[in-house]
């Protein structure tokens, strides 16, 4: 786990909308440049733009706003396929398809993070004609060919350098126009997530397991997915649509892909909880499935139970409890707990909403909670803080020395950019 700003779920679906109408498309979906063998789509553009947007807060007020945001995105984009062509042409960088999984499950994650539940989440999708496993397919090269990019310039940068000359020549001409620091909080935290009973996980299974004895007895399976599946699962009557085995998590694929037309399975456990699945056609590599889900949810006694334990390690804490060993017993956030449950700094305008009341909590060494978020209860501590001010080389030698390198390899990406279009075709069909 860890901390982001929470995003406005309906702004962040205008990025993930499905495709125009048709008369939309004939419109829209025209070449607006050519890059190598590469083409730019007015679809892509637009969606861009209004991400862009979204992100920025930079809402185009007129039409010269919005072609001067559009010829600045456009240039961007280029800049992306420039960079992609010339990394798939190195041979020394490689992306593993686990790696790809794995950030795609970070950035689905994000997305979901922006919604007050997962339910949220996936009735959102729903609402977009989309499923989870669309937005798996949609995200899915983007990602590779971002690990890839970011890879390559990786590979021209590492060894960059930057010398206290060039540090200094960057502050006497940037520093009026070099942001000032923000008032910052470094937090710690254990984070106790609300999980289910193994009761009620029985309790569950033991539901999955009824309601496929009742289709086995001749239920109608629609019916039963939509009126006791949950996470949205019983959309359509748990219709999954054609699918293959690459588009589902590796327990329910076992299951689904041993199935003959008409089988149907046995009760299947997978993160989301327990399944049942019919086979209701074959095309050749792939099955058109049905679904039953039965999510297994904390109960009212699993979340005071947790809260309960928050509350002691919070009092314990207070009372002179070593943080940094209670993290490592009792935090689920895998990425802090080896640090004694560090997350580092964060800019207190940052924070997510869950966290607004560490505003103005200055006093290093103090707790606060149980915090309760989406991802369970969180106990903090303050470990340092950073009022707002003014940076100078003296005091900040080390952050502007991190700027002035930031300029510098932006200066020298932007020097490849203009090496690889001259051995590059690029044409701009914008005015078309």
């Amino acid at each position: 786990m860890s901390l982001k700003s929470t995003m406005i779920p309906a702004l962040l679906l205008v990025m993930l909308a499905g495709l125009p109408s048709a008369a939309q498309r004939e419109v829209v979906d025209r070449i607006v440049a050519v890059v190598g063998e590469r083409v730019i789509l007015g679809s892509e553009l637009a969606n861009q733009i209004r991400w862009t947007a979204f992100q920025t807060g930079r809402e185009p007020r007129t039409e010269q706003e919005l072609e001067e945001l559009k010829t600045e995105i456009l240039e961007q984009m280029i800049s992306d396929q420039l960079f992609l062509i010339a990394a798939q042409k190195d041979t020394a960088i490689s992306v593993r398809p686990e790696e790809v999984d794995e950030e795609l499950d970070n950035r689905i994650s994000s997305i979901a993070g922006g919604f007050s539940s997962h339910e949220e989440f996936l009735a959102s999708l729903t609402a977009e004609g989309m499923s989870l496993r669309d937005l798996r397919k949609r995200f899915r090269g983007e990602v590779e060919n971002q690990i890839l990019k970011q890879r390559f310039i990786q590979s021209r940068l590492v060894n960059v350098s930057i010398s206290k000359r060039e540090v200094e020549e960057f502050y006497r001409e940037f520093k009026d126009s070099i942001p000032d620091q923000p008032e910052a909080v470094k937090l710690a935290h254990v984070l106790l997530p609300i999980q289910p009973s193994p009761e009620v996980e029985d309790s569950t299974m033991a539901l999955a397991t009824r309601l496929r004895q009742d289709i086995l007895d001749g239920a109608d399976f629609a019916v039963i997915s939509s009126q006791y599946s949950s996470l949205g699962a019983g959309a359509d009557g748990g219709d999954l649509g054609y699918i293959s085995r690459s588009d589902v998590v590796d327990e329910f694929a076992r299951a689904a892909f041993r199935l003959q037309v008409g089988d149907i399975s046995g009760v299947v456990r997978t993160q989301f909880g327990y399944h049942v699945i019919k086979c209701e056609d074959k095309r050749g590599d792939q099955l058109k499935l049905r679904h039953l889900l039965l999510a297994v949810q904390p109960s009212p006694e699993d979340t005071a139970r947790t809260t309960a334990l928050a509350d002691s390690l919070t009092e314990a804490a207070r009372q002179g409890a070593s943080f940094e060993e209670m993290a490592k017993v009792y935090s689920d956030d895998d990425d802090s707990r080896v640090q004694g449950g560090e997350l580092g700094w964060f800019a207190v305008t940052q924070l997510p909403p869950e966290f607004a009341e560490v505003a103005g909590w200055t006093t290093v060494g103090e707790f606060r909670g149980p915090i309760s978020s989406q991802f369970g209860l969180h106990i903090l501590k303050l470990l340092d803080y950073q009022p707002h001010k003014k940076y100078t080389l003296e005091d900040d030698f080390d952050q502007i020395k991190q700027m002035a390198r930031q300029d510098k390899t932006g200066r020298l990406v932007d020097s490849w950019i203009d090496e690889i279009k001259t051995k590059t075709h690029i044409e701009y069909r914008l005015d078309d």
